[in-house]
């Protein structure tokens, strides 16, 4: 399948601190990342499939539009900027690394920098729980998310360097228990 965005440049610029002038080309890349290295882990990539599947085709309905909407994009965002951040620091220019200048401005440091990423790491990781508990209470709305077929890769209990989650069936034999439940964050 051609790589599908599940969000916008736009989403990106309108709900973070991204001016409206950067370059959408540069916002895309890290969207293309984010997805894949960090978004596929909470949602394996059956689940991952049919969204992009969805997007790229009608669009999302139902209670995939909840999902998309209401918890994907919002962790999305947050992970796009913790891979567009040092991208609009550092660029690389005759085979070296620089750091951007401005005519009217003047560049951040290392440290400001990583306090930025940091900061959208947090946001990410904020956002993403809240999707993985939503998954977990509401996996049998999203079939997808336990269909993965090797080579396929499921939900991953190691999402991010400081945050993993377990999944598990849970006892679904108790009337009103969820098929999945995350069984631990660690910090």
């Amino acid at each position: 399948m051609a790589e599908v965005c599940i969000i916008s440049a736009n989403v990106v610029k309108k709900y973070t601190q991204i001016n409206s002038a950067v370059d959408d080309n540069f916002i895309y890349a890290a969207m293309y990342v984010a997805q894949d290295k960090y978004l596929t882990s909470y949602l394996g990539d059956s689940l991952m499939e049919k969204i992009k599947t969805d997007i790229s085709g009608a669009g999302t309905s139902g209670n995939y539009t909840t999902l998309v909407n209401d918890y994907i994009r919002k962790a999305l965002v947050w992970w796009t900027m913790v891979e567009l951040v040092p991208v609009l620091t550092y660029k690389s220019d005759n085979a070296s690394l620089v750091q951007r200048t401005l005519e009217d401005g003047q560049g951040v440091s290392d440290d400001v920098m990583k306090d930025i990423m940091n900061r959208a790491k947090n946001n990410a990781e904020f956002y993403s729980g809240k999707l993985a508990d939503y998954l977990c209470a509401n996996s049998s709305l999203f079939p997808e998310f336990n269909d993965n077929v090797w080579p396929q890769k499921p939900a991953s209990m190691t999402t991010t360097p400081t945050t993993s989650y377990g999944f598990s069936h849970g006892n679904t034999a108790t009337s009103g228990t969820a098929p999945f439940k995350r069984i631990s964050q660690l910090p």
